[in-house]
């Protein structure tokens, strides 16, 4: 029987290991860190089991779907982390950056010929399970995806779920045991052969500053990095520190109200876990040993399967880990299921008003069926307002809230998490039919938002045209039977002067 973290490892081919091959070759495309992290865990145990040196190769190319300087430089300062934290170790890291000079054509396919065994992470969206195929269909050599997303191995979780309650009980009666098989906190240290390797390639090693770097590279230079959020393993364990210090202890009453940061309760840290710069089981390990040391035994049982109640006594860390385990387990397995199902989605381009876009779904093949019939039945509704893309770009609209939200996710990169589902419903409302509106909506999220391109945010998006809901009555126009929201609605519910302040200050930022 395979044990709970066999389930992790995925053959991407039925290659052998490489006899001739002299090192294990980690192939770090989204678990960007050098800690709690399977896939590094595997590939430092498989060196040892070779006798072999293993190598790290992070690579950030050009040409990927919605490069821009955001994301360029983000990423860029986690490599520089990374860099460091290796150089310390003594392990073989290989940073490259694209650029004009160095181009990553046949790069990769180069270096790993000479390795006994490639691994890589394994990740259900956006272009790493494409990248990943492609170079596993080309080599001679054994290449293996191991899962690092979730404190459960995907695989484990079983049939693709229709909402979250339906994986909630999963996920309980899997915690316990998951818990007890967590990554090594730090693999590396456990690495035998440090025999040094001399890469193929000349080393990115101009760390001083990842953003003057960026800037001078031939990608979209119009989306700003966020000067206030910076990526990498140090920022996203003080980001963890921070929430966990300050927010934790309001999160279940806190968390949907929107107002500035600072003040909300809202954690901050999908940037981080999306860009592999924090580990999921590092974010629950400390939520649960906050202010005293927790076990398994500290779980009430009597409430599992339920929302609350289940982990501990404390609805803020129950809150907290309904939302960091069931509702992003949710989004990722239903994208891991999907692709069994469907396939590996593969980018498309579409011309909106004038401007060519990536997009990877079509709503055909994602929505329930009911979401289907009801927005097709709508589809020629009339419209009070329409826009076009480079309106909602510029937070052009008649909504005063809704290019609020617009602003914050431009300005800084994020979004409050509750005025997120309010921004894509109204683009649903005001688009002329709703694969128009999930187009604009997958491009904001992804041109903008340093947590796109990501499971949650694609589910994200789509729960706005049904995925994970239900019918609801009545039936209104544009929408049919799904679920409404309005900015009045929003208004009535929480006090938005805080966040109207906070995003004007943005605006002022912005201008000066």
């Amino acid at each position: 029987m395979p044990t709970f973290n066999d389930y992790r490892i995925r053959k991407l081919n039925d290659a052998p290991l490489n006899p001739s091959g002299s090192y294990v070759f980690y192939w770090m495309q989204i678990s960007r860190r050098m800690t709690s992290n399977h896939a590094l865990d595997y590939a430092v145990h498989m060196a040892n089991e070779l006798k072999h040196p293993l190598v790290i190769y992070e690579g950030l190319r050009l040409d990927y779907p919605w490069a821009n300087a955001r994301h360029h430089t983000f990423l860029l300062q986690g490599m520089k982390d990374n860099y460091f934290a290796a150089k310390k170790l003594g392990v073989n890291y290989w940073p490259y950056l694209e650029t004009a000079s160095q181009p990553a054509r046949g790069l990769l396919h180069g270096i790993v010929k000479n390795a006994s065994l490639i691994v890589t992470d394994d990740y259900p969206v956006f272009i790493v399970p494409q990248q990943s195929a492609a170079v596993a269909g080309k080599t001679d050599v054994q290449m293996v995806a191991v899962d690092s997303n979730c404190m459960i191995p995907l695989e484990l979780l079983g049939e693709q779920v229709k909402a979250a309650a339906h994986i909630r009980p999963r996920i309980h009666r899997l915690f316990v045991e998951s818990y007890g098989q967590q990554a090594t906190a730090n693999p590396l240290e456990r690495l035998v052969n440090r025999s040094v390797v001399a890469p193929p390639f000349e080393l990115w090693e101009d760390w001083e500053d990842p953003a003057e770097v960026v800037s001078m590279l031939p990608i979209d230079q119009s989306v700003t990095p966020v000067a206030t959020t910076a990526g990498g393993a140090v920022a996203a364990q003080n980001a963890l520190d921070y929430f966990v210090t300050n927010k934790l202890h309001n999160y279940s009453e806190g968390r949907n109200n929107p107002d500035d940061p600072a003040r909300t309760a809202a954690s901050g840290l999908s940037v981080y876990l999306r860009n592999g710069h924090l580990a999921i089981q590092d974010v629950v390990n400390r939520v649960l040993h906050h202010d005293e040391p927790w076990t398994p035994d500290k779980m009430n049982l009597a409430n599992k399967n339920k929302r609350e109640g289940y982990f501990c006594g404390d609805p803020n860390v129950n809150s907290f880990l309904d939302e960091a385990l069931t509702w992003r387990d949710v989004g990722y397995h239903w994208h891991h299921c999907r692709n069994k199902q469907h396939g590996i989605p593969q980018v498309r381009l579409v011309d909106l008003d004038g401007e060519t876009i990536p997009t990877y779904y079509d709503l055909k093949s994602t929505l329930p069926e009911w979401a289907q019939v009801t927005l097709g039945k709508h589809d020629r509704d009339q419209r009070d307002y329409t826009y076009s893309l480079q309106e909602w770009e510029n937070s052009a609209t008649h909504d005063e809230l809704w290019n609020a939200a617009q602003t914050e996710l431009v300005t800084t990169g994020k979004i409050h998490n509750y005025l997120r589902m309010l921004w894509g419903k109204k683009v649903l409302e005001w688009s002329p039919d709703h694969q128009t509106a999930y187009t604009v909506l997958e491009h904001l999220n992804n041109k903008y938002a340093l947590d796109g391109r990501d499971p949650n945010s694609y589910t994200g998006i789509l729960w706005c045209f049904g995925l994970f809901d239900r019918p609801w009555a009545p039936e209104r126009q544009v929408f049919g039977s799904i679920r409404f929201m309005s900015s009045g609605n929003t208004a009535k519910k929480y006090k938005l002067d805080g966040y109207y302040r906070y995003v004007r200050g943005l605006k002022k930022r912005q201008s000066s």
